[in-house]
């Protein structure tokens, strides 16, 4: 069976067409780094959205079963257990939702994805607390649409994926129009633009289209004058993975993790569950994991201090 027909896609397309996505993102790490303005302008944004991509495609590798569903459902498991930072825990649900959207399909048709893509964006909004548009939210939101309008009328796989990469493209060029922050500092929103790669890598792949390297550019954008302070800002970036039997996820979610600071992202079930949130205390929510279950892939990252790096080098320090 070739991997691309008129109006489906099959386990080995669908591999090589993630494999490229993760491609594409590795080309554009320092751009979508030099994007990164919120929610915190600590510079990793592009890094994050890569090493979860990367995890991805390592778990999709092994993979004994070629059919469309065991591919996407590998991948969406590798990413949740690879996922760093917002956009990496947001892009891990994008494929969740994805991988539900076809699974049990040996091959999957422009319906499918449209379907899919929907089901990920669904996913992706009820893992942020406080959505906000203007992010990689509206961009995979956007792009199911564009993905229905063009399956509905009979488009073609390819020609739905092409529409899926134009309608993102566009939507991240507005992302400016919806969040003030981003328009301030004069650059479109790094998840949304690391999204559109994912998709751009994708549509390569599937349309047979050769990469296209583009020079690296730095941001000759300002910085806000708060970063410029020694007082800590932004705390600690804080992820890790928690297993156990009949972990009380809802508790974990809603009362401990959301209350210990910003940008709360809890994901998995009631055996594993990956953590994300910014907080000022690690220790706090560290240590009531630890009561909970076995940690592991632990990380802990000083916002502030990741914030002064990125201005030291677009200012040339």
């Amino acid at each position: 069976m070739p991997a691309v027909k008129e109006r489906e896609l099959d386990g080995p397309g669908l591999k090589k067409a993630i494999e490229a996505a993760k491609m594409q993102l590795e080309e554009h790490i320092d751009e979508v780094n030099s994007l990164n303005v919120f929610p915190v302008p600590d510079g990793d944004t592009g890094i994050n959205m890569f090493l979860t991509m990367k995890s991805a495609v390592e778990a999709m590798e092994k993979s004994q079963d070629s059919s469309a569903s065991a591919i996407s459902a590998s991948a969406a498991r590798g990413a949740l257990m690879g996922a760093r930072g917002n956009s990496g825990v947001i892009l891990s649900q994008i494929l969740k939702g994805v991988a539900e959207g076809i699974k049990e399909k040996e091959t999957f048709t422009s319906a499918d994805l449209a379907n899919a893509l929907h089901l990920g964006s669904e996913r992706a909004y009820k893992v942020v607390a406080n959505p906000v548009e203007g992010t990689i939210l509206t961009v995979i939101k956007e792009a199911s649409e564009a993905a229905s309008d063009t399956a509905e009328r009979g488009g073609s796989f390819a020609h739905t994926v092409m529409s899926v990469v134009s309608r993102a493209k566009k939507t991240v060029k507005r992302t400016p129009e919806m969040l003030s922050v981003l328009k301030e500092a004069g650059v479109v929103d790094a998840g949304a633009k690391g999204l559109y790669y994912v998709f751009e890598g994708m549509k390569i792949s599937i349309c047979r289209k050769p990469s296209r390297r583009v020079a690296k550019k730095s941001s000759s954008r300002t910085s806000p004058t708060r970063e410029e302070k020694k007082a800590r800002v932004y705390g600690f970036d804080v992820q890790f993975m928690l297993q156990g039997e009949n972990l009380p996820f809802e508790e974990i979610r809603n009362n401990k993790v959301a209350a210990s600071g910003e940008c709360p992202l809890v994901v998995g079930d009631e055996s594993l569950i990956r953590v994300h949130v910014h907080t000022m205390n690690p220790d706090n929510i560290l240590d009531y994991a630890r009561g909970k279950g076995m940690l592991s892939d632990i990380i802990v990252e000083d916002m502030d201090l990741q914030v002064q790096e990125k201005i030291g080098k677009e200012s040339g320090k």
